[in-house]
């Protein structure tokens, strides 16, 4: 398999698209998770892994994890559980690095050390535009524009157990290390009706000193919203 974006994922992730692509190869799916933005967050600490396809497949998905050994004890969601029970599961769940400790600790910890290691997260989707194909299979990756979009997307509707605070500090991070693509950056988040928000948070690094080299009409573009929210701030 080659592929850049996939060459970045863990190891148990690709295990995982691997485990989907083998048993499902009629299936366009596309996989990413949490790993590359571990460095940016605060309090996150457990990777969270994305399988993306059509819904209608998504039973069957659910079906081929429960019955393989390595990640039957994952927490799967896929719409039907409510995101503040996988925010309390994910919060409250053994990591699978506390395995050997805990197990050396008490029966009782050696127990709860087996019941959950990560979340796998199964989202319906039918375009898969802004992802790139790994070579000879059926699974994509999505660029990094489009996986930072969709991380405050879903942070904002409160679908992941992560506050719209550490999906600011990765655009920060990723944003201010300059090696991102703004234009794909930016029609993406229109996409996802999260432009404007994209805008003035364009306008707030420029204003604040932390971004120098962009596009002036994204800059006035974001002072313009900027000020409106602030005229609604003042009703």
């Amino acid at each position: 398999m080659i592929n850049e974006l996939y060459d970045k994922l863990p190891e148990r992730t690709k295990r995982i698209g691997k485990l989907v692509a083998n048993s499902m190869p009629h299936l366009e799916f596309a996989l990413w998770d949490l790993a590359e933005f571990m460095h940016t967050f605060h309090n996150v600490r457990r990777n969270m892994v994305f399988i993306e396809c059509e819904k209608i497949a998504h039973e069957e998905v659910k079906r081929l994890l429960a019955s393989d050994g390595e990640f039957r004890d994952c927490i799967v969601y896929s719409g039907e559980r409510k995101p503040k029970t996988v925010n309390e599961e994910w919060a409250s769940a053994i990591s699978a690095n506390a395995v050997a400790f805990a197990s050396e600790s008490s029966p009782s910890a050696m127990l709860k050390s087996s019941e959950i290691r990560d979340i796998i997260v199964i989202i319906s989707r039918s375009d898969f535009m802004e992802t790139k194909v790994v070579d000879g299979t059926n699974l994509r990756v999505p660029g990094l524009e489009r996986r930072l979009v969709d991380l405050m997307a879903y942070a904002m509707r409160g679908y992941l157990p992560i506050t719209v605070e550490e999906a600011l500090a990765a655009w920060t991070r990723f944003i201010k290390e300059g090696n991102l693509h703004i234009s794909f950056l930016q029609r993406y988040a229109t996409r996802r009706y999260l432009g404007w928000f994209l805008s003035v948070f364009l306008f707030k690094l420029n204003k604040n000193g932390d971004l120098t080299t962009i596009d002036p009409r994204y800059i006035e573009n974001g002072e313009r919203y900027y000020e409106a929210l602030k005229r609604v701030d003042e009703i």
